[in-house]
């Protein structure tokens, strides 16, 4: 395993809407430690970030060419797996294979939201957290108020960091609002907590149960 500082010499970062939450998600991850589960790990950015601070951290992405990506980021890395695979056509994890934290940044609003919510907290081991960074369409009035508000603020934090770059991952729009994403989670998840966070994303964190089946 590399050191932090090391890493961060020998990786080649950038910034966009989705990488501006990755030290709030590291940090988060870093307290339960164990194994982590990153769902649409893109080309390792975050996993790279990530492994210094777990026991294992695994990848899953559907698309081929990004996932050769990151092979290479990571080649240094040896607590990392990646894994080529729709997140939800992959088994089950055994009871010892489940994770401390599940992470999924702008990836939920490509998969069917009440299903990969459930598998999401499947893959969890009791006590574990799941950590969501999404997207929601905008439908309600409020929802476009604040966009609009928000706008100017964020176009000035883009020009701070030197313009949004794009790391050439598959996009889609968000069909689901934060409306719809909230009465999902709250139906699946009991106990979540669901914020709408700045450039245009919301965050969802929820803890499963030390006890039981859920």
């Amino acid at each position: 395993m590399i050191g932090r500082g090391e890493e961060e010499n020998e990786i080649e970062s950038y910034w966009n809407h989705n990488t501006a939450f990755h030290d709030e998600l590291v940090a988060n991850a870093k307290f339960r430690g164990g194994r982590v589960l990153d769902i649409g790990c893109g080309d390792g950015l975050l996993l790279q970030h990530l492994a210094p601070f777990a026991q294992e951290v695994v990848g899953v992405d559907p698309d081929k060419e990004t996932i050769l990506r990151a092979q290479t980021r990571l080649a240094a890395v040896s607590n990392v797996s990646l894994v080529t695979s729709d997140f939800l056509e992959m088994p089950f994890p055994s009871h010892n294979e489940r994770f401390s934290t599940v992470i999924c940044v702008a990836t939920l609003h490509h998969m069917e939201l009440k299903r990969a919510l459930l598998k999401m907290s499947q893959f969890l081991s009791p006590g574990g957290r799941l950590l969501i960074v999404g997207l929601a369409a905008e439908k309600s009035i409020i929802d476009f108020v604040i966009s609009g508000t928000v706008l100017m603020p964020i176009r000035v934090m883009d020009r701070l960091h030197g313009g949004m770059q794009d790391p050439g991952v598959r996009i889609a729009e968000p069909k689901e609002s934060l409306a719809d994403i909230r009465q999902a989670a709250h139906e699946i998840l009991p106990g979540v907590t669901i914020r709408r966070r700045f450039y245009y994303r919301y965050s969802l964190s929820w803890d499963k149960p030390k006890s039981g089946n859920k």
